[in-house]
């Protein structure tokens, strides 16, 4: 088994080697590690206060786990040392996601539009829940969890509190949304059954029946 060097004698190897002339020249990293030498392992600790996504403090508070006291056997005490692993990605939505799918199940059932606009822009701005010159249609339940955190995190609301609101201003548009819906829907029934009453349009109805009824008698 050929030798490793520590990570700490890993400078002073190389200069051995130098020395020794088994090296013709240095390696360019070698100024680097004497002037920053490494640690006594390759694998950095990982520091959890260090703000790495550049959080605000509201969106740390919501995308940090939430405590469990979990009682610690032990037998577990003594097995073997996990193999370090990267942290899970968590997003400060993710927890209101949750819980507004939990109390709105049926807005998955929504059909989605997944093609750009015109414009290929997405929306980036969610001080407010619908801005102007938005359909009621376009306002779903991802704009409701980006306004909620906006709330949250710009205006400085408690969550309940700002999720109070932005499922209020929420039910208000689907309720517009579905008056028009049904307006709509009466509106083309009122025309249909207009069409349908014509004299012309009945007797254009009964020769049309009497052509594929015949249609059909001549194919038996």
């Amino acid at each position: 088994m050929a030798f490793r060097v520590p990570p700490t004698g890993l400078a002073k190897h190389v200069n051995n080697l130098i020395k020794g002339n088994l090296l013709k020249k240095a390696p360019v990293w070698l100024p680097v590690v004497q002037a920053i030498p490494p640690g006594p392992s390759i694998i950095r600790s990982q520091q959890a206060q260090v703000n790495v996504n550049a959080q605000t403090p509201a969106e740390q508070a919501l995308s940090s786990p939430l405590s469990t006291n979990t009682s610690i056997r032990h037998k577990q005490k003594h097995l073997r040392t996990k193999p370090p692993r990267p942290h899970a990605i968590v997003y400060p939505e993710d927890r209101l996601r949750r819980q507004f799918y939990k109390d709105h199940p049926f807005e998955l059932s929504r059909p989605k539009v997944l093609v750009e606009n015109d414009d290929g822009l997405n929306r980036t701005d969610f001080s407010q829940l619908m801005l102007p010159g938005m359909r009621l249609s376009e306002v779903d339940g991802e704009a409701v969890i980006k306004y909620q955190l906006h709330l949250m995190t710009e205006e400085g609301m408690p969550e309940r509190k700002a999720y109070a609101k932005a499922t209020s201003e929420f039910y208000l548009i689907r309720a517009q949304q579905e008056k028009e819906e049904r307006e709509a829907r009466e509106k083309m029934t009122k025309l249909l059954q207009n069409t349908t009453s014509n004299k012309y349009s009945k007797k254009a109805l009964y020769h049309e029946e009497q052509a594929l009824l015949q249609g059909q008698a001549m194919n038996n």
